[in-house]
């Protein structure tokens, strides 16, 4: 928790006043637009009890106005925010307050809706068995819920009780994702081998072709590639064995796999959408550093049909461009290849994250402001927690400021005060 066992008294009281606050006080009209002099002082000489002050502050000073009907869901879904501020902290004082702001909503199946989303949440914070506990009292089984669950508890090594947290998804799609996300969080195959096995007592026989991709990859992934080989040798759809190959040859930089995956894609006969072949082939070329052979890819595809899955990879390819040092074409690429196509948007975000990933967050920063407002805000907060991982705090409030949606701002902050000194 942010107040531990060794803070005053004095603390530990401001805490309880901040949430009691947060759910009792009516919603105020927006912020007004200079910040507090405690902010200011804030901002300056960051604390992790500050930044936690004005985080929960700001839950209610920057509602926005109660009469504005795009926000009327606003106080009914509270509990959204309190739960991503209490996940940043670990904090069971404010995963009481989501809780008993979750358990207002009058309608049955919202109510339930809302206790699944805490329910997560602590579980992503560690709380398992409160997390169990919520669950069940939402009388629910909740597959987000689950999910994040069994991720939990695999993590501390109830390898049983994740998998049968596995058994309780309702699709044989959720239940293997989830098996492969444990696998990736654990680094253990024994999850992989349970999927594996699942796979096998499908009936269908083309879901088990379009299941075994993302398996022989995960296998790949964790240096597994008999494995890998062996669950691509049971898929019978060309455009299936072509994500699979293109995916393994991505991850161990082959070449000849790439080819291999060409040469079924080419032969696609499945039933899929075949640009999620060629945008996998694009990605798996950029890994290689063949970029002109992923552009040329790109260009084949995008006129006939763009797509979320194309305009992703040419978000990436723009983003090899531009860590090379083609600036200007990197810049130029995603207009000239998806100019006037719905899907734009997407390859801006993709260009922005990768350019934060790489710590290029002034380039990234320019990239946002071409995004929509809400995508602006992500990555702005995006921005903000890398500052704040290389603890400069005080850039990393500077960002956080300029996230214009406050039910972003508020998780943001708790954020940066998490990873704040005590």
């Amino acid at each position: 928790m942010w107040v531990s066992a060794r803070s005053s008294t004095a603390r530990r009281l401001a805490h309880r006043w901040l949430v009691w606050l947060a759910l009792a006080a009516p919603i105020a009209p927006p912020a007004a637009a200079q910040p507090s002099d405690a902010w200011t002082v804030c901002r300056q000489q960051p604390t992790r009890a500050c930044v936690l002050a004005e985080a929960m502050a700001r839950l209610r000073s920057d509602a926005p106005p109660a009469q504005d009907p795009k926000f009327a869901d606003w106080e009914r879904l509270l509990y959204l925010r309190l739960t991503e501020m209490a996940v940043a902290g670990k904090d069971s004082g404010l995963f009481d307050a989501a809780r008993r702001s979750a358990t207002l909503n009058t309608d049955a199946a919202t109510r339930r809706s809302a206790l699944r989303w805490v329910s997560a949440g602590e579980a992503r914070a560690g709380m398992i068995d409160e997390a169990l506990k919520t669950l069940a009292d939402g009388e629910d089984d909740g597959d987000f819920a689950a999910t994040e669950i069994a991720l939990a508890l695999a993590r501390a090594g109830r390898k049983d009780e994740a998998a049968a947290m596995v058994s309780r998804l309702a699709l044989p799609e959720a239940r293997l994702h989830t098996l492969l996300r444990l696998g990736q969080a654990t680094r253990d195959t024994h999850y992989l081998d349970l999927a594996a096995a699942m796979i096998r007592d499908i009936d269908d026989a083309y879901l088990q072709s379009k299941l075994r991709p993302d398996l022989a990859i995960a296998y790949a992934e964790l240096g597994h590639l008999d494995e890998a080989h062996r669950a691509v040798r049971g898929i019978a759809v060309s455009y299936h064995r072509a994500l699979a190959l293109a995916g393994i040859a991505a991850l161990t930089r082959d070449a000849r796999l790439l080819s291999e995956a060409r040469s079924y894609a080419t032969g696609f006969d499945g039933r899929g959408q075949d640009d999620e072949v060629w945008a996998a082939l694009a990605r798996a070329e950029i890994t290689l550093g063949v970029l002109d052979g992923a552009r040329k890819t790109l260009e084949g595809q995008l006129p006939a049909r763009p797509s979320r899955p194309l305009a992703t990879a040419v978000g990436e390819l723009s983003a090899a461009y531009w860590l090379e040092g083609e600036h200007q074409l990197a810049k130029t690429l995603i207009d000239t290849l998806l100019g006037g196509s719905w899907f734009i948007g997407e390859a801006r975000a993709v260009l922005a994250r990768r350019l934060i990933a790489a710590g290029r967050l002034d380039d990234a920063r320019q990239e946002s402001f071409l995004a929509d407002e809400i995508t602006f805000d992500n990555l702005s907060a995006e921005i903000a927690l890398k500052q704040a991982a290389a603890r400069d705090f005080r850039a990393a409030l500077q960002t956080a400021d300029k996230i214009q949606h406050p039910a972003r701002r508020s998780p943001t902050l708790a954020e940066i005060a998490a990873l704040l000194p005590e």
